[in-house]
């Protein structure tokens, strides 16, 4: 909720037309300001003095990271001031709301916004990741970075809102990470990774992004003791350097999906999601069987106690390197490609499809850069050199084809060809009448 908080005759006309504009907002007379009213709230408008504003809300101020976001308007609606909270609490994106309701100047002091800079306080939770900071204060880190002071970026997981973002802005003073280049040690290091240790080379400071992109397969035995298991799961991952943190699903069967130890994990890791899946009879590692089905494996089977087994996988879409999506159209129409479908259309550095059975339209989705291709002329041997010059260069392709690819001659035909040249598919299903 949103607190418009007035001082004045003049501060009333200008919280009454903000309550207008902004419907999950409330007003309230200063001298009603309770402790509560600042720690219950997502936000602050102040009408008055900037003054009023800062006294009233300084004995309640203990960490930027709880705080609200805290705006201040003078009482002639000239301007309004982003006082408090600026990323984290979203007060100068409230500040230019405002602005642009009022017709006023909105003021704000954030170096990284005025600059054009990332928030790097602000990244992790837009896009979906876990922070981690180390050798200095995220202040501190961000008052190398907006000083435009050397830095490093290093992505090590391929496409995302996240990622593609980083690439389309990174500043002129980011430098993209190589590992044949010994670099400055004191560059700050800037990592979206699931790495524990994303790079041996030292740095004075690093702000490293933990993407969701890792699956905990695990198997235990009935009844078995949580105890120190979580902590033990946690310095095996590390061992592989990975990091916990990146853990998107806990994976197990039905069997085991109320054990304590499942449960312990969960707790551990409270970012995890669990998923239960049948597996078939015939598989020994259930671990293993658990993590594969989202991607190849980074750690195989280890046992833990005699009590417990744990595989981790990366999410296919996620691995670096060359990679061929088979997404099907279903029934070629352009507004019903599924979710997936669409977010590798738009990750594609190559698109390939055929333009006498598939609608050019869903080649919109392209990114600027983007290959667009038709395959119609094209022989077997013709499209697999294509697709491998790409591949090669560790970029992503995406091969379209109509209706459902399991169900097309065509896939048949150029899975053969991709396996017995030893590269990397997945496949997208389309949507068809016959599987809706």
């Amino acid at each position: 909720m949103i607190q418009i908080i007035y001082v004045t005759d003049a501060g009333r006309e200008i919280a009454q037309r903000l309550l207008k504009e902004i419907p999950e907002s409330h007003l309230l007379p200063v001298k009603a300001f309770a402790s509560n009213i600042f720690s219950r709230n997502e936000a602050l408008i102040f009408i008055g003095s900037m003054g009023i504003c800062v006294r009233t809300i300084a004995p309640f101020v203990k960490s930027k990271n709880s705080a609200p976001a805290v705006i201040c308007v003078d009482n002639s609606g000239n301007y309004v001031v982003s006082v408090l909270s600026g990323h984290i609490g979203g007060a100068n994106k409230l500040t230019r709301r405002v602005a642009r309701i009022l017709g006023c100047e909105p003021v704000i002091t954030t170096e990284s916004d005025n600059e054009g800079l990332w928030g790097l306080d602000t990244l992790a939770p837009h896009f979906g990741w876990q922070e981690e900071h180390r050798d200095g204060r995220m202040n501190h880190i961000i008052f190398h970075f907006v000083g435009r002071k050397t830095t490093v970026l290093k992505l090590d997981i391929r496409g995302g809102r996240g990622v593609e973002y980083l690439k389309r802005t990174r500043p002129a003073h980011v430098q993209l990470f190589d590992a044949e280049v010994q670099q400055d040690p004191e560059s700050l290091l800037i990592a979206v990774s699931h790495f524990w240790n994303p790079t041996i080379q030292k740095f004075s400071k690093s702000v490293l992004y933990r993407p969701p992109v890792l699956h905990l397969g695990i198997s235990c035995a009935h009844e078995c003791p949580a105890s120190e298991l979580p902590r033990k799961i946690r310095e095996l991952l590390h061992e592989h350097n990975l990091s916990e943190k990146s853990i998107a699903t806990i994976d197990t069967i039905p069997q085991k999906a109320d054990e304590m130890l499942v449960k312990s994990l969960l707790m551990a890791f409270p970012w995890a999601q669990l998923v239960v899946k049948e597996t078939e009879e015939t598989v020994t590692s259930v671990s293993e069987a658990c993590a594969i089905t989202h991607g190849p494996l980074l750690m195989e089977e280890q046992e833990l106690d005699g009590v417990c087994s744990v595989a981790v996988s990366i999410s296919r879409e996620a691995q670096l390197g060359g990679h061929v999506e088979f997404v099907g159209t279903g029934s070629d129409d352009p507004d019903l490609v599924t979710v997936r479908g669409m977010r590798f259309l738009q990750q594609a550095d190559l698109i390939l499809y055929p333009s006498n059975a598939v609608s050019e339209r869903l080649t919109h989705y392209a990114k600027k850069g983007c290959t667009v291709r038709s395959s119609d002329n094209q022989k077997p041997e013709e499209r697999l050199q294509l697709i491998q010059e790409y591949y090669k260069k560790g970029l992503q392709i995406v091969r379209l084809l109509d209706g459902d690819p399991i169900l097309n001659p065509t896939f048949e035909q150029e899975k053969q060809l991709l396996e017995d040249a030893d590269m990397r598919y997945h496949i997208t299903p389309g949507i068809t009448p016959a599987n809706r």
